[in-house]
């Protein structure tokens, strides 16, 4: 039998390490932290009201289960009803439409019950309190750690929907870190060039991988009362990252999971906090969503008034915090459319540039990598 969520979660690892090549591509110079599901789901949104190459284009890229909106939206409600309830994880998606102008009425019952995606009407010719409406509206749903996401000069007359996605985490660890035992150590941000950063310090029973092919070790972190952990990515060499991040095209995470091992293992892990800002659309067009960026876009399904829409940008920011307590991280995408015109106990030393994910072993919330002290 077809499992639908194995194969979205599968298509979610892949959709994250191919836009990591891309982010990586000139060189890992800053830290980086992105939602791939946050991204997926703002797109899945107007994914809903599209039809021919331009939902093709769509599916084929964020490894959708099918092009076909109603099964797509199926393997998003799984995730989105399994943490509806959750103290650690929320999830929201909201949709602002031009004052006058009406969504489809089966896009917009699409949207709400399988998405859980509210519609607000709002005058985008009055950019500067747009702009402030919405940010005030991700502000919240983040906890207030994204404030700005977009800005006044992202709107005018011709602006027709804006579509949006927010996710904020908090989670304590299942073994937290004792503050006394965080100490100043070397960090290697290259082959023989090092900086200091605090590192967190504990021994405790871990699920544990070592995956020779791929030249790393891993370390899975669980976080208390949840089935979310921290899953992490360790090159043996000290600038391995940029191998290790071309070898990931070659497995999925999904599969690496499963052949971890709980061991007792001495870990050292730098505490961090890291804030990142992509410029969505340009990414997404060198993967391969390039129609739904032109007014020959195909959203017939999504406004009842006969004029084309396309997306004009797509916006993404992320947050990620690391302590002895525990983690917190927050993302947010928007999409602007327009109108047309081995010793044991094993040591675990990320003293060197290192792959994480947080993710419940299929949905990957939040990925990064964190190469230099901030």
């Amino acid at each position: 039998m077809f499992d639908f969520n194995l194969e979205f979660a599968r298509g979610g690892a892949r959709f994250t390490s191919e836009l990591f090549q891309l982010l990586a591509s000139g060189g890992l110079k800053d830290n980086v932290v992105y939602s791939p599901f946050s991204i997926q789901a703002c797109i899945a949104l107007a994914f809903a009201g599209s039809k021919g190459e331009t939902a093709d284009e769509i599916a084929k890229v964020l490894h959708f289960v099918s092009n076909f909106p109603p099964e797509v939206a199926q393997t998003f409600q799984f995730v989105l009803e399994k943490y509806r309830g959750s103290s650690l994880l929320r999830v929201a998606n909201k949709l602002y439409v031009q004052e006058g102008k009406q969504l489809k009425a089966a896009y917009q019952a699409a949207i709400k019950e399988q998405y859980h995606s509210e519609a607000e009407s709002i005058n985008f010719a009055l950019n500067d309190a747009a702009a402030q409406a919405i940010n005030a509206w991700v502000n919240g749903k983040t906890q207030g750690k994204i404030t700005e996401l977009v800005t006044a000069d992202s709107f005018d007359d011709n602006t027709r929907v804006v579509l949006l996605n927010a996710l904020h985490f908090k989670g304590s660890w299942a073994h937290k870190f004792n503050e006394q035992n965080t100490q100043e150590d070397d960090f290697w941000v290259g082959e023989e060039e090092q900086v200091k950063v605090n590192y967190m310090n504990q021994k405790a029973k871990f699920p544990y991988g070592y995956f020779e092919d791929l030249g790393c070790t891993a370390l899975e972190m669980p976080y208390q009362d949840s089935d979310l952990s921290m899953f992490v990515l360790l090159p043996q060499e000290r600038t391995g990252i940029y191998d290790l991040a071309k070898k990931l095209k070659t497995v999925n995470l999904v599969d690496l999971a499963d052949k971890l091992v709980v061991e007792e293992v001495n870990v050292k892990f730098p505490k961090f906090k890291v804030e990142y800002s992509l410029d969505l659309d340009q990414k997404l067009k060198e993967l391969g969503i390039t129609k739904m960026f032109t007014e020959g876009a195909e959203f017939d399904n999504l406004l009842e008034s006969p004029e084309g829409v396309y997306v004009s940008k797509a916006l993404h920011k992320a947050t990620i915090e690391v302590n002895e307590e525990g983690t917190e991280a927050a993302a947010a995408t928007g999409m602007i459319m327009m109108t047309r015109m081995m010793t044991f106990p094993i040591q675990f030393q990320a003293d060197r540039p290192f792959l994480y994910v947080i993710w419940n072993r299929k949905n990957i919330l939040f990925a990064g990598a964190f190469v230099k002290a901030a």
